[in-house]
């Protein structure tokens, strides 16, 4: 192969390389991240807990779902749909994050199981599963 080939050979590889490394760097910087804080009643009190720490046996009052951009940009008027456990097509309730990228909710409690949440703007979405046994 000639040199002047070569050279063509590589700079059509550094080209594509770079589009690729552009593309993933886009797509990683719209990534969406949930988390949730759940305020719950149990024998020693009121008390807040996250997904890991609710403990069986809880009694939650609420449920607040923080949504945010990877770049750390609340998002603000996303279109949020909760499904219970009895059913995971049907949304239970629907509403927005507020301008803070928050949306609270307070679960039936006599349903228990995994709810989930999910938090869509424009091509973004996420979800979250909120175990609640």
């Amino acid at each position: 192969m000639s040199f002047s080939r070569w050279v063509r050979l590589l700079k059509s590889l550094a080209l594509a390389s770079a589009a690729l490394l552009t593309s993933v760097t886009l797509t990683l910087a719209h990534g969406v991240e949930l988390s949730a804080t759940i305020q719950a009643q149990t024998g020693s009190g009121r008390t807040s807990y996250s997904v890991d720490t609710l403990p069986a046996g809880a009694q939650v009052s609420s449920v607040q779902i923080q949504a945010r951009y990877s770049t750390g940009e609340p998002m603000s008027g996303a279109q949020v749909k909760v499904f219970a456990p009895s059913d995971r097509s049907t949304p239970w309730q629907t509403g927005n994050c507020d301008a803070q990228g928050r949306f609270s909710f307070t679960p039936d409690p006599a349903q228990r199981g995994l709810w989930t949440v999910r938090v869509q703007a424009a091509d973004h979405s996420n979800f979250i599963n909120i175990p609640i046994r």
